[in-house]
């Protein structure tokens, strides 16, 4: 068992014993922010056939003396005439997306024409090709449409209506138990009594779960459990790929959860990292399952989840976990000194070519206050702090991934 390694060595045990994930078939409709399982290629050229990129005319070839003026195929609407052909010097209206007749060289907007009765004649010049949408430009027949492993978005969905795929493969979502290992917390929808505190772990940690594309699927609260603690546990790891052990991280002097991970049998991964906030966190894995301790204290634990579990949430999914890493000027600095590696809460914004950040106010690891706006993490070395304001610092963005680490 790792006692008091490093945040990357926790990183790297933590990949080592992901749990497996499998894949699921779904509708392509709810399929947005789901990871594709394969490589899906195009079965037909899209578009299938010629069509047009305006409202105008078709125009056939034209060889003839006057090779402005054409005549007018017919005015019915182009649906019926979608496998028409057009002869010499002809024209038909079309619309955007349409399917073209056969024979046509180019089309030309309405605004560049004037119907003369039976004759269309041109405003302008046209060239070959002007305005047409070929068969296969977007893709031809047994191109990559998306790759497996790609982040389904709102352009994929799209694109995966208009060749008609309307089931896809996806990566199942990371399933995520909660369970508040502090016999004073209730949820949120009840009246606390003296020596209680509302639940603001949970929803906060949904919400980020839920954002790295994982699923919660249980929650439960220290008073209110149903069977044994061992037991719960036990049934939760064939339930879910994740538990997170909230609170009870260090209390009269013992930690709760690490004596619970005990009991069941689980490996012990890792335990105590010299961070703060949150230096008290670990991590066990019971069959397929992993279990994470994190702290009870709701600014730690938002910097618990950030640093461990959302990493091991996206790399279930096949998706880059690194957070990016970059240099900042840190607008209005930091006044303490630290003794451990500590993540101050902050917001980086990207100003006249550089980065900035500003330590945001509400540091105590008992204070959400700190969240409110926060996308980054100060990384400070041991022995660092006191950062004056203008000095530059390392700095994790939160919301923006890679797939090594690197600091720019």
């Amino acid at each position: 068992m790792n006692e008091g390694i490093g945040l990357e060595q926790a990183w790297q045990l933590l990949q080592d014993n992901l749990p497996s994930l499998q894949y699921e078939m779904v509708a392509t409709t709810d399929a947005l922010g789901r990871v594709l399982a394969d490589t899906l290629y195009a079965s037909q050229d899209l578009p299938p056939h010629a069509q047009s990129a305006v409202d105008g005319y078709a125009l056939g070839k034209n060889d003839g003396n006057d090779s402005e003026k054409y005549r007018l195929h017919d005015s019915k609407p182009i649906k019926e005439f979608s496998l028409a052909t057009l002869e010499d010097g002809q024209a038909m209206a079309v619309d955007t997306g349409e399917v073209l007749p056969l024979g046509t060289t180019a089309v030309i907007p309405h605004e560049k024409v004037i119907v003369e009765g039976e004759y269309l004649r041109l405003l302008g010049k046209v060239k070959p090709g002007d305005n047409i949408k070929s068969a296969g430009e977007d893709f031809a027949c047994n191109d990559q449409l998306l790759g497996a492993g790609t982040l389904i978005d709102p352009a994929a969905l799209g694109l995966l209506a208009a060749v008609g795929i309307n089931k896809v493969e996806v990566v199942k979502r990371p399933r995520v138990a909660i369970i508040n290992m502090a016999d004073n917390i209730v949820p949120s929808g009840i009246e606390p009594a003296i020596g209680q505190m509302r639940d603001s772990n949970s929803p906060m940690l949904k919400g980020f779960i839920s954002q790295q594309g994982g699923i919660v699927v249980s929650l439960y609260y220290l008073y209110d459990i149903p069977m044994s603690m061992d037991t719960l546990v036990e049934e939760l790891s064939t339930q879910a790929e994740l538990i997170l052990l909230v609170g009870g991280t260090y209390q009269n002097g013992e930690n709760d959860s690490r004596l619970l991970m005990e009991d069941v049998g689980a490996q012990i991964i890792f335990w105590g990292i010299p961070i703060q906030p949150g230096s008290h966190a670990g991590a066990g894995k019971l069959g397929n399952c992993l279990l994470l301790s994190l702290s009870g204290n709701p600014g730690a634990c938002a910097v618990n989840y950030h640093l461990y579990a959302a990493p091991v949430i996206r790399s279930l999914q096949g998706l880059p976990w690194y957070c990016r890493q970059v240099m900042a000027k840190c607008r209005n600095g930091f006044p303490k000194k630290t003794g451990t590696r500590r993540f101050v809460r902050g917001k980086a914004n990207w100003h006249d070519n550089s980065w900035e950040v500003e330590v945001l106010p509400g540091q105590k690891p008992s204070m959400i206050r700190s969240w409110l706006g926060c996308n980054a993490l100060i990384d400070l070395p041991p022995g660092g702090g006191l950062i004056k304001a203008g000095e530059q610092v390392k700095v994790i963005l939160l919301t923006d991934y890679r797939a090594d680490l690197t600091i720019e």
